[in-house]
């Protein structure tokens, strides 16, 4: 794996301010926000704000937790409209080359 794969770059540098985003909705747990690199019309990322490494991790079935990250994809699509288009969802699971972050794609069908 190389390491700007393996970097934590949304913990690191979206949530402590460095690099600077778009937010679409946050609450005290969640950041929704448009992708630096986008890869499709519309393309959002769904971030909590505490590290989680996947959805793998036993942390990451918090229920409030759970809850606050499905609100943030109703509210991206709803935002983006995407809503009335259609779009889905990509979350990471331990994956190879994978941030080392749960993180949530939210992207137009494009």
């Amino acid at each position: 794996m190389n390491k700007m794969a393996a970097r934590d770059w949304y913990c690191e540098d979206v949530l402590s301010g460095r690099v600077k985003v778009e937010v679409i909705w946050e609450d005290p747990r969640v950041l929704a926000f448009y992708s630096p690199r986008p890869s499709s019309r519309v393309h959002a990322l769904v971030v909590p704000k505490d590290h989680i490494s996947s959805v793998l991790d036993p942390k990451a079935v918090d229920g409030t937790l759970l809850e606050s990250m499905v609100r943030g994809v109703q509210r991206v699509a709803a935002f983006t409209e995407l809503d009335k288009t259609g779009f889905f969802v990509r979350m990471n699971a331990a994956a190879p080359d994978v941030t080392p972050h749960m993180h949530w794609h939210v992207r137009s069908l494009d």
